[in-house]
């Protein structure tokens, strides 16, 4: 997509029309399969984020592109990430907006549901050094990382918090690097956390839209639509930039049907 300005060059008024390119801007969607439990919610609440994006009030499907890519190694987001930039025209061309990851997660961030190939930990995570540090993003500005899954942002403070660590890396300068304080269930919004009987059974994914929300442990039968008990409690999300928590929110901020951002 281009766009032209017109600007004067001579003092008699002479006027001309250069076209300024605009880089695309690509939202990467990532989700896990393959797991032993949890592979609907991964599936279903990253294509809810892609339906909030494409419904979003700033959407424009010539500038913003947006790929839900399945992974089962961790480490996949290395080469993805770079053959997503290069085979639509390189830095110059595309520029990413984007990163979410939904999978299962722990201290030390998102976990895949087989061995990371490169800097791997023990759960199926992957190393800061080595291993996230290695990407060269591009990112946009105003760009965003988002780890969905349990205690990415833990508020165990006797543990390493990964957002926050990953947030001091060169290659994350001035990116919001969200990620949830506790562990994370299915729910039909962003911001509480209630669920229906069917996703209980494991069916009954594509009737609305899945969001991981943060929240207590358990508490499933009380978070059930229906069920004549008070809804579990639910957690906001950090946000951390260059190492500092500048906020404490929903997700709803961003991703909601409703989002302007």
């Amino acid at each position: 997509m281009t766009e032209t300005t017109t600007a004067v060059t001579s003092k008699e008024g002479t006027e001309f029309k250069q076209a300024i390119t605009r880089k695309k801007q690509l939202f990467l969607l990532f989700f896990t399969t393959g797991n032993s439990r949890g592979d609907n919610v991964m599936y279903y609440s990253a294509k809810t984020r892609r339906s909030n994006i494409e419904n979003s009030t700033w959407y424009n499907k010539n500038i913003h592109l947006i790929f839900n890519v399945p992974i089962q190694d961790i480490a996949e987001l290395i080469t993805t990430v770079q053959s997503s930039i290069s085979k639509r025209g390189g830095v110059r061309k595309v520029e990413v907006k984007e990163i979410s990851i939904f999978s299962h997660s722990w201290y030390d961030g998102p976990a895949g549901s087989m061995p990371s190939s490169i800097a791997p930990i023990i759960g199926n995570q992957m190393t800061i050094e080595g291993g996230w540090d290695s990407i060269n993003y591009n990112w946009a500005p105003n760009s965003r990382f988002v780890a969905y899954g349990c205690n990415s942002g833990t508020d165990d403070e006797e543990q390493n918090i990964f957002v926050k660590e990953l947030s001091k890396s060169s290659k994350f300068n001035y990116v919001k690097v969200w990620g949830q304080p506790s562990p994370t269930w299915p729910s039909l919004y962003p911001d509480k956390r209630e669920t229906t009987v069917l996703r209980n059974l494991n069916t009954g994914w594509s009737v609305a839209g899945c969001y991981m929300v943060a929240s207590v442990y358990g508490q499933g039968m009380a978070a059930t639509r229906g069920i004549p008990l008070s809804k579990p409690s639910t957690k906001e999300a950090k946000n951390y930039l260059n190492n500092l928590l500048i906020e404490r929110n929903y997700q709803n901020v961003f991703n909601s049907p409703l989002s302007r951002s």
